[in-house]
């Protein structure tokens, strides 16, 4: 199956339920620690996210055999769709990555570069560094 078929697109009416995770990096006396804090989103924040994918040209799509071990993720969003299959978004600061379990009989995961996408994810992360906006040098 060539790329341009990984970033097959989403309804909305697909999706059953929607989690949106991101890390808080904390200072305590007994050193540092990662918290994972849910982030509700709203009716509209859904509906863009899945327009912003579906506009991502062939061209921005590219597939991996899979993530690097070292990827420090730091927000994710799982779309858990109606047929059991599910499309998780994972952002590093740097990179989007998609994996998704309805394009192929196994799972398929790629990059994919969505300005609105980055910038949503950002503001979302804003602060998310021990209180400092860690974000703000990777924004375009």
């Amino acid at each position: 199956m060539s790329e341009s078929k990984l970033n097959k697109k989403i309804q909305v009416k697909q999706v059953a339920k929607t989690e949106m995770f991101k890390a808080l990096y904390i200072r305590n006396e007994s050193g540092v620690f990662v918290d994972w804090i849910k982030v509700e989103l709203s009716e509209v924040d859904i509906n863009n996210i899945v327009n912003w994918i579906n506009s991502v040209p062939d061209s921005d799509v590219i597939e991996l055999n899979q993530m690097q071990s070292n990827t420090n993720i730091s927000t994710g969003i799982v779309f858990r769709l109606k047929d059991r299959n599910e499309i998780r978004i994972q952002y590093d600061l740097e990179r989007i990555y998609i994996t998704r379990t309805d394009v192929r009989t196994d799972q398929v995961i790629y990059t994919i570069t969505q300005k609105n996408l980055k910038e949503f994810l950002d503001k979302q992360l804003k602060g998310f560094y021990f209180g400092e906006d860690k974000v703000k040098k990777f924004l375009m």
